[in-house]
């Protein structure tokens, strides 16, 4: 009887100390971290500001700057896509999202020209250039949990380093003719020109950004709110002018930044196992 119950005894114990070693500690360091891979996409809108302004020419009997050149700000759409890595713990993210980000900005050079001899004798010339910039770029952000749970607000700061991969521009012309005898308004095919060469292949900026986050399983979705601020000139300034057909218009590329709002989703996916009694976001 007492073999039996020694016996019994050893069983019980077994079970229980094998129960408790598969049981996670949520004091474990190990079960308070995971990584995640997975991917992400979104939209943006930008913005050009310029330093410093270029012209094609010099006239001789005026001052260059009467040739209006206007930039627009956020109101072309670009896109972005890419992939996640991140690493959370605490509720801290660190996160590496490489991948292709497209960008249209805008601006308006204009020009006119009056009879001195005729008043009536006009013509207005307005270029509308749209110019498109895609960039490979390796953002590295940090973010902070606001809140714990399936759901959590979140805001964070990061920086990016971007290298240009195509710059292409489209020209559009305008205006008003009154001088040539066909008093009226027109608007001529808009062109396409590579402009690569007027842009030097890297980028440097930083980012803010705010967003929220759901968990409903071992998925984790991410919406993100974000500002990109650009930080060096990405004008070549020795190719400047080498462009004959905007030299021909009196164009040349200004000293530029790049600005930058976006909208990011994100779907990613933990990489370490966590059993069914662990929740890796807690």
């Amino acid at each position: 009887m007492r073999l039996k119950l020694t016996v019994l005894l050893l069983v019980l114990t077994t079970t229980l100390w094998a129960q408790k070693k598969r049981t996670p500690s949520y004091k474990d360091p190990f079960l308070k971290t995971q990584w995640y891979l997975g991917f992400f996409a979104g939209a943006n809108l930008s913005k050009a500001t310029p330093s410093t302004a270029y012209y094609g020419y010099e006239p001789l009997n005026y001052d260059v700057r009467v040739i209006g050149k206007t930039y627009t700000g956020f109101k072309k759409p670009g896109a972005q896509a890419g992939l996640v890595f991140m690493f959370y713990t605490s509720g801290f993210t660190i996160g590496l999202k490489p991948g292709i980000h497209t960008y249209e900005v805008e601006h308006i050079t204009e020009a006119s020209w009056n009879d001195s001899n005729n008043p009536a004798n006009t013509l207005e010339i307005i270029y509308t250039h749209t110019t498109n910039f895609n960039y490979l770029e390796f953002p590295l952000t940090v973010q902070y949990d606001l809140m714990k749970g399936k759901i959590r607000p979140y805001v964070g700061l990061g920086g990016y380093y971007g290298l240009l991969l195509n710059a292409n521009r489209t020209v559009q012309r305008s205006g008003t003719d009154a001088a040539s005898g066909s008093s009226g308004s027109f608007t001529n095919q808009a062109k396409t020109i590579g402009v690569s060469d007027l842009f030097i292949k890297s980028a440097l900026g930083l980012n803010g950004f705010v967003g929220v986050s759901y968990d409903p399983g071992n998925i984790r979705i991410t919406m993100d709110i974000g500002y990109k601020l650009g930080f060096n000139n990405i004008t070549s300034t020795e190719n400047r002018y080498l462009n004959n057909e905007l030299s021909a218009i009196g164009e040349a590329t200004d000293d530029l930044t790049l600005q930058n709002l976006y909208l990011n989703f994100g779907f990613v996916f933990p990489l370490k196992f966590i059993s069914k009694n662990f929740d890796a976001i807690n």
